[in-house]
């Protein structure tokens, strides 16, 4: 069977929500228990849920209770099964592709021929000579079903040509040593035979494209060759001996074991290529099984993945809108305020430091993706000397960063939120140049500063620093609410529990604006 692995789903889409089971089933009942709060009077005086309610003497809850009870327990249960046969499936990688499958020719019977005919020719630019022929033929003539008999003494007779003429059509090739014995190949990779194809060969008289007479053969010395996949169907004329490419591709890799580095480098890498390719596309890899396995798996199950994936995104949406607020929230020494110069989707929060300082800080929430924090003086439009909250330009702007969207796969798949202290670089370039040359020279006090962080200097002109936090889901609701909380540790270690830090970063911002801007 031919698989185009281009087209098969990839094992991550799978893998990504089976990861999540444990976490979804409790994010599930938080999410029914809150839609159930919500039902109308008539739903819950139906008749059928009143009388569950009786017969098991349940208050409403109770009875919601049950049924997502037993949701989740469908849920965990078919994911179960997935984990346990994705467990079973062997560790593969997809193989790089072959030279005909890098260009889109993989399946292309002309060039399969081609490849073929090239190594089997003597003459040909390989360094072959006769060796991969001989190998051939002297296994050709170990199938008994072809009763063809080899002699070295032939080797250096044999003529080989592509595309014969015949009056009944074109063979692929025909392999002939005058007067002793013929082999016409006809060669089929995905096609079928042609109408009684096979059959017209057999009954011509001579092969007129090189001037071959039957008559000239004896008859034991005429033989017919179908190469095709083994699950082709057989040729019409019975005198066709079926053989397979696989068969060819086994030969071909034991003529390589035998001959190792007997044969230029070159010509091995071409040949193996070869059998790669006729492999990769009649036999399934353990890459492609595994493949396979997970589509079925996907298909099996795709209701239940279907909805995690909508319930997931409709979390993550939220989760995008609403950080700031919530972060503040789990922050022992932050508190939301209110200030009309921030943008109401904005959160304003008051944060207080180890020290005693406190400073307002903007939460940047309700992006997909650049989601800053920073206190209200890293942020200026440098034009007008005033704090701002968006990015017009010219501004000078550093501030923490975390990246919803870019480091999804990280926070999702891996559990692990990554947090930046950035410089913006499309603000104000002599701002931006400045401040990082001023945080390169400033290295071994920021380095004293994270000490005992998570936060390592990047070497990087944009993300000066960077720091990443597990994303714990023991001890939490769900898988959102350690993201939360991850990124509240990112904070109390590079700001309430750090003023070194801030203040190293009020200094070196404070600098750049006093001598690099000019406006």
């Amino acid at each position: 069977m031919v698989t185009d692995v281009n087209r098969i789903k990839r094992r991550s889409r799978v893998l990504d929500f089976v990861v999540f089971v444990y976490d979804w089933s409790e994010f599930l009942k938080h999410k029914l228990r809150s839609q159930w709060q919500e039902l109308d009077q008539d739903y819950i005086e139906r008749p059928d849920v009143l009388a569950l309610r009786s017969s098991l003497k349940m208050g409403y809850f109770d009875v919601y209770s049950m049924r997502v009870t037993r949701m989740t327990e469908s849920i965990e249960g078919r994911l179960a099964e997935v984990r346990q046969r994705l467990e079973m499936l062997p560790e593969s990688e997809e193989p790089p592709p072959t030279t005909l499958q890098l260009l889109g020719r993989s399946e292309q019977e002309r060039d399969w021929q081609q490849f073929l005919v090239h190594f089997l020719r003597p003459d040909a630019a390989h360094g072959l000579g006769h060796a991969v022929l001989e190998h051939l033929l002297l296994a050709l003539a170990d199938r008994n079903e072809l009763e063809y008999s080899f002699s070295r003494f032939d080797i250096g007779d044999i003529q080989i040509e592509q595309e014969v003429s015949t009056s009944a059509g074109i063979p692929d090739i025909v392999l002939w040593a005058s007067e002793e014995w013929f082999i016409c190949w006809e060669l089929k990779i995905h096609a079928s035979e042609g109408r009684d194809q096979t059959v017209g060969y057999v009954d011509v008289d001579s092969f007129d494209g090189i001037g071959l007479e039957k008559s000239e053969i004896p008859e034991d010395g005429q033989h017919y060759i179908y190469l095709a996949p083994e699950d082709a169907s057989p040729p019409a004329a019975d005198e066709f001996v079926q053989v397979s490419w696989e068969w060819i591709a086994s030969e071909l890799q034991t003529f390589l074991a035998e001959s190792y580095d007997a044969y230029p480098a070159r010509t091995t890498a071409q040949l193996k290529d070869f059998v790669d390719t006729i492999r990769s596309e009649l036999t399934m890899t353990d890459y492609q099984e595994n493949q396979h396995e997970m589509v079925e798996l996907y298909v099996e199950n795709y209701d239940v993945i279907t909805n995690l994936e909508a319930t997931f995104e409709e979390e993550w949406s939220t989760l995008e809108d609403t950080w700031g607020t919530r972060l503040a929230q789990t922050l022992d020494t932050a508190t939301l305020v209110e200030n009309p110069d921030v943008p109401d989707e904005y959160a304003a929060v008051e944060l207080e430091m180890k020290n005693g300082e406190q400073r307002e800080w903007t939460f940047r929430q309700g992006k997909s993706d650049w989601s800053w924090m920073f206190p209200r003086e890293w942020w200026r439009k440098v034009d007008e000397n005033r704090p701002v909250s968006d990015a017009t330009k010219p501004n000078a702007r550093i501030g923490f960063l975390h990246r919803l969207e870019w480091d999804r796969t990280e926070a999702v798949r891996d559990r692990t939120l990554v947090v930046y202290v950035r410089n913006a670089p499309s603000g104000y370039k002599d701002f931006y140049n400045g401040f990082a040359d001023r945080f390169a020279g400033a290295r071994d006090e920021i380095e004293t500063a994270i000490d005992g962080t998570n936060f390592t200097v990047t070497d990087n002109k944009s993300n000066v620093l960077r720091g990443e936090y597990d994303i714990k889901s023991d001890g939490h609701e769900g898988f959102f609410e350690a993201y939360l909380a991850a990124l509240a540790s990112a904070m109390t270690e590079g700001v309430v529990s750090n003023p070194e830090l801030v203040g190293s970063l009020d200094r070196l911002y404070k600098t750049t604006i006093e001598e690099d801007i000019s406006l």
